[in-house]
């Protein structure tokens, strides 16, 4: 099944254009507004409005086609694919599906990369960590190494509240009053060959914005 992207919510194919895309929210947006669909509606005026805020800013969407790539797999690189000699090429984990795979724990995870992306609240001793994660491998994954798409969450201030929690005097529906939004971002990560049950590979996360993080994979093989 095709993964549900920003532009299936907004109906649009990936080359729409900047007038496309706003045509096609107004549209969505007096159809799906709560006040017009009711209540039960929330939720997906939510989704279409968070589509939009992505799309219709070139450097966001053009960073997010980016992400479509590293997760949808454009292929990889020449020589190296799904044949007998080559890395394989796995389904896409994430960090937020996998909440037990995550050390010291998920909780401390999530607050640390919101002070990441916010910068509140950071104690003037928080340093670089490792974020820990355990990651299970067939022995044909170990043997003949593989890439990974691995999804981490990622924050920024609320686009409509501007970080406040709240809007008109209420909490802030597109937030839900935290003054943040989260989404997913994707590296690929590739576990060469032969590796071993124990082995421990890192790798950083400067390039989405993550400055006290690194990922920190604890490789086991299954048998």
């Amino acid at each position: 099944m095709e993964a549900r992207t920003y532009y299936m919510i907004l109906g649009v194919p990936r080359t729409e254009s900047a007038k496309g895309i706003r045509a096609a929210y107004r549209d969505l947006a007096r159809r799906l507004h709560p006040d017009v669909a009711g209540e039960q509606a929330t939720g997906a005026f939510q989704e279409l409005s968070e589509a939009y805020d992505v799309l219709s800013d070139p450097r966001r969407r053009s960073e997010y086609n980016r992400q479509l790539r590293l997760v949808e797999g454009e292929g990889p690189p020449a020589g190296v694919g799904h044949g007998s000699n080559g890395p394989l090429i796995r389904e896409p984990v994430t960090i937020l599906g996998n909440p037990e795979a995550v050390r010291p724990s998920f909780e401390a995870m999530w607050d640390r990369m919101v002070r990441n992306f916010t910068g509140i609240g950071v104690p003037k001793s928080e340093r670089l960590e490792s974020l820990n994660f355990e990651l299970l491998l067939t022995p044909d994954e170990a043997y003949r190494g593989c890439v990974i798409p691995v999804g981490v969450p990622v924050f920024e201030v609320c686009p409509r509240c501007r970080g406040s929690g709240r809007d008109w005097g209420i909490p802030c529906t597109f937030c839900q009053g935290q003054g943040t939004t989260g989404a997913e971002a994707f590296v690929r990560v590739r576990i060469p060959p032969l590796a071993k049950s124990g082995a421990v590979l890192e790798f950083p996360l400067e390039n989405l914005g993550i400055h006290n993080f690194y990922l920190r994979f604890h490789i086991f093989v299954g048998t």
